[in-house]
């Protein structure tokens, strides 16, 4: 067995990018919440919008989601110091003073940040995906108080392959180095070109470029304790604070809202196979945990660089069969407030005929029914919709075409490694979640955070069922 979490950070700086994120979120909050001994955490904020890093967390730490934390223990907030710094810039655009703090204070280093737009622009993903990385690298083999560096990947770095998935290291299509003096000298069109056979592969320009980045960190990490962890799909949380929070669309509830809404009636699939999904807080929980364990192993001398998947298809699988079902009964019986069309899940006929319906929609349909609502003094409307489903139908519709299962047994390992205390404190043995009530919960949470509907009044919910049916 490993000591316990809170023993093994106890005294630590940790640095932690993608803080402004929603996996970074909810580390910071469980952190600070469960794990009293940390020292400090130094969070890396870009400035944006006019509002600096300082700013930004502010705004941040007054989110709901650290309810539990202003409520039970307010001096915790103190512990995070939010640094402005950018990953597009060598040594993360860290101030003079702030560089020297982050390379002088931290022993544990948790890189979350990332684009996780899939349809980006290659130019963009290498940038942030694996120049991001290859920028923390460095830094990191500047900090002599180094124990720990997580690198937060991705299960579908191996979209490529399929059935069961081994938590390894796979071989990658092209060389980091080669790729990133690529991007030094290529035009625009030149990478819009190879993006087009890339994603014949891997699908979109994330899912290569976090692949590419694991093999950088493969080749420059070997004497850094390193360690590499895989979510999977990441949803709303599950328990380990407000069931079925999130702070933007992604991931499932992009889907349901399309469900929901009656913008994307069908995602065509083979209902059989399992949407790999994984709750927030069980990815929280399971990257502070393994942080930890990479820690322990240091203590140990041990060199090795363990690969986790954090994901649910290899120990609970979450049919699309069963999610398709969840979602059409709740939608229907609790329809969004703000609809175009009837909710409908579905998931029969072809991904081919699907997206020429939604051409259609976009090319025809759309430029008509603006054109009639100009003629009523109305703004442009239905088209831009329109294309932006067919964008995210686009995006979505590649993860249903094969069946990945992601082997787990990393993750049964380490629950058999924890102390009793914290298999409580930080839980994440997935095998424990029912899947029905998380899907109301975050069908529910997507309506009370995102859509900003009023679940508990009698009267909306009434007008939107009568909305429903007309």
């Amino acid at each position: 067995q490993m000591p316990s979490v809170n023993s093994l950070f106890a005294g630590r700086t940790v640095f932690l990018t993608g803080g402004s994120g929603f996996v970074g979120m909810v580390v910071i909050e469980k952190f600070l919440h469960d794990v009293p001994d940390v020292e400090k955490i130094l969070v890396l904020v870009r400035a944006a919008k006019g509002k600096s890093a300082q700013q930004r967390w502010v705004d941040i730490s007054q989110s709901v989601l650290f309810n539990r934390v202003r409520a039970q223990c307010p001096w915790a907030l103190e512990k995070v110091v939010p640094v402005e710094g950018d990953i597009t810039i060598d040594d993360m655009g860290l101030s003079e003073e702030n560089l020297k703090s982050v390379l002088e204070e931290t022993s544990v280093v948790l890189h979350c940040a990332a684009t996780v737009r899939f349809n980006d622009t290659l130019r963009s993903a290498i940038e942030l995906n694996v120049k991001g990385v290859d920028r923390m690298i460095s830094l990191c083999k500047r900090m002599p108080k180094l124990d720990c560096f997580l690198h937060c990947s991705t299960c579908y770095v191996n979209v490529d392959k399929q059935d069961e998935i081994e938590e390894k290291l796979y071989d990658v299509v092209c060389d980091p180095r080669k790729l990133i003096d690529a991007q030094s000298w290529m035009t625009d069109e030149m990478l819009n070109g190879i993006t087009a056979s890339i994603t014949k592969k891997y699908f979109n320009t994330y899912c290569f470029t976090k692949h590419v980045a694991e093999e950088l960190v493969k080749r420059e990490c070997v004497d850094l304790p390193t360690l590499i962890f895989r979510p999977a799909i990441i949803a709303g949380i599950w328990k380990d604070g407000i069931p079925g929070w999130a702070d933007a669309f992604q991931g499932i509830t992009a889907n349901a809202l399309g469900f929901g809404t009656g913008t994307i009636p069908r995602m065509p699939c083979d209902v059989k196979n399992p949407l790999d999904v994984v709750p927030v807080d069980v990815v929280s929980n399971m990257m502070i945990t393994c942080a930890a364990y990479r820690l322990h192993l240091t203590q140990k001398k041990d060199r090795s660089m363990p690969v986790f998947h954090c994901n649910s298809s290899h120990l609970n699988p979450l049919s699309a069969e069963l999610y398709r079902d969840l979602c059409g009964t709740f939608l229907q019986t609790y329809p969004l407030q703000q609809i175009l069309f009837s909710p409908s899940a579905g998931t029969r006929g072809t991904p081919a005929m699907e997206n020429a319906m939604h051409s259609f929609k976009q090319n025809v349909i759309g430029p008509a029914l603006d054109k009639a609502g100009s003629l009523a003094g109305k703004r442009p409307f239905w088209t831009r919709t329109f294309t932006k489903v067919r964008e995210v139908y686009g995006v979505f519709i590649p993860f249903t075409s094969k069946r990945w299962i992601y082997q787990s047994n990393g993750m049964v390992e380490l629950i058999g490694k924890m102390q009793p205390d914290d298999l409580e404190r930080f839980d994440f043995d997935l095998r424990k979640l029912d899947w029905t009530d998380f899907i109301s919960d975050v069908l529910f949470g997507m309506k009370t955070f995102l859509t900003k509907n009023d679940i508990m009044c009698d009267e909306k919910l009434f007008e939107a069922r009568r909305k429903m049916k007309m």
